[in-house]
């Protein structure tokens, strides 16, 4: 059914994106809710069209995967892309064919209008880069309100916008990403600058976009994101052993970490802190190799014995619907992250009733309230001893397995619902 409500135009790449990540499942959860709230949630779509001369071939083709390149190839496109990306301030995004749109309804909503800009973000990021200039984009049919999920550097005249802004990581811990830092703090002051309202995850990040950047607090909101990983049904958690089996794991015999494997995880410390620890339970790693990811473990295979070495499974990216798998069966969770804007893995833990241990810094308490072991992360020792704990205590790990749920339901996804309902009305 097509509804006439505003039209939301989304950055459509992320959302789009086969594996998942924080930020497309932050992308995929909120269209999902502002089409819940009678909007008409299109996106726009960055991805480069083949260009094989028929229009609806075209369009569908985005959805394919995008050959890899390497050495002088890659290094030779990167140069024309830098180029490319300065020919003109305007990019002019084409709308695709109706049918196009109701092909695969995980992907294509079908409810508002979708947009093919190819390379628009890529040459928008390479503009922005070298003349500090957002790129402005004109579509073919009237957009009541672009939503960018992140700051990106791209604009719509006379259109509402909305920025999110998950966290200040470039800002607060830039020794953990690879962004440009000079071209990122222009990019999201002007972003701040140029948004009508500000969304973010947490009071945490709030009060750090306020503060840093300098921003009115009345126009900056906080949307809590709801779990994403839904506890195992009773027919589910008869199967969880022979689930677990796939992956040489059985029920309650290992201990859990989820994320990308980068320096703000901490992931280096956690492995260090847990080898400290006289135990078979096995530490489990499920997330994909991410920046600088070989400053973070990647000399782990010369400097661990073989013992050590068999201690630590490392699966890589793992789907949403294993995760749900590993998360039921885990004895605990750790997650001493450096820094977080919000922190979704271990408030899915929490729902899944999984004893957790987390950071006692950024939005982490805010979070995971009472329902969580707090340490520091920057003290290898306190993770020593929490681990211990969440692995052997167990009044500890009864308690904080009735109190997980408990608090990931402060999080739920009517409330999600109706703090976006009540953002979105500022607009008005």
């Amino acid at each position: 059914m097509i509804r006439s409500g505003p039209i939301v135009l989304l950055d459509g790449d992320v959302g789009r994106l086969r594996r998942g990540s924080g930020l497309s499942t932050y992308a995929r959860t909120l269209s999902t809710i502002l089409e819940s709230l009678g909007m008409r949630v299109g996106s726009l779509i960055g991805s480069p069209a083949p260009k094989r001369g028929d229009e609806l071939l075209d369009a569908v083709s985005v959805a394919d995967p995008q050959p890899s390149t390497s050495g002088v190839r890659q290094r030779t496109e990167t140069l024309f892309r830098m180029v490319d990306g300065l020919s003109s301030p305007v990019a002019r995004a084409r709308r695709l064919p109706d049918l196009a749109v109701s092909l695969n309804p995980t992907e294509w909503n079908g409810l508002g209008p979708d947009y093919l800009a190819p390379h628009l973000f890529r040459n928008a990021h390479y503009r922005h880069m070298f003349l500090r200039q957002f790129t402005e984009v004109h579509t073919t049919d009237p957009v009541d309100i672009l939503h960018l999920t992140s700051p990106l550097p791209i604009q719509m005249r006379n259109v509402k916008t909305v920025t999110t802004i998950h966290d200040l990581i470039p800002i607060r811990l830039p020794q953990t990403t690879t962004d440009n830092k000079a071209e990122y703090v222009s990019r999201v002051r002007t972003s701040v600058k140029n948004s009508d309202l500000i969304v973010t995850v947490s009071e945490f990040s709030k009060r750090e976009i306020v503060e840093i950047l300098n921003v009115d607090p009345e126009k900056v909101v906080v949307t809590y994101q709801p779990p994403t990983i839904a506890p195992l049904t009773e027919d589910e958690n008869s199967t969880l052993a022979s689930r677990l089996f796939k992956y040489g794991l059985d029920k309650d015999g290992y201990l859990l970490f989820v994320g990308a494997i980068e320096p703000k995880k901490n992931v280096r410390r956690l492995i260090e802190a847990y080898l400290e620890i006289d135990t078979t339970y096995p530490l489990v790693l499920a997330g994909p190799l991410a920046w600088l990811w070989k400053d973070e473990i990647g000399d782990l295979n010369t400097v661990l014995g073989d013992g050590a070495r068999k201690r630590i499974r490392l699966l890589g990216y793992v789907s949403r619907t294993d995760l749900r798998w590993l998360y039921a069966g885990a004895r605990g969770f750790a997650f001493p992250s450096l820094f977080e804007g919000y922190g979704l893995p271990p408030l899915d833990a929490l729902n899944m009733g999984v004893p957790t241990l987390v950071s006692n810094t950024s939005s982490l308490p805010e979070v995971c309230g009472n329902a969580a072991l707090y340490v520091d992360p920057y003290d290898r020792s306190a993770i020593t001893a929490g681990l211990e704990k969440i692995l052997e205590d167990q009044d500890l790990r009864d308690k904080l397995r009735c109190e997980g749920p408990r608090q990931a339901g402060l999080r739920s996804l009517s409330d999600y619902r109706e703090a976006l309902a009540r953002a979105y009305a500022c607009l008005a």
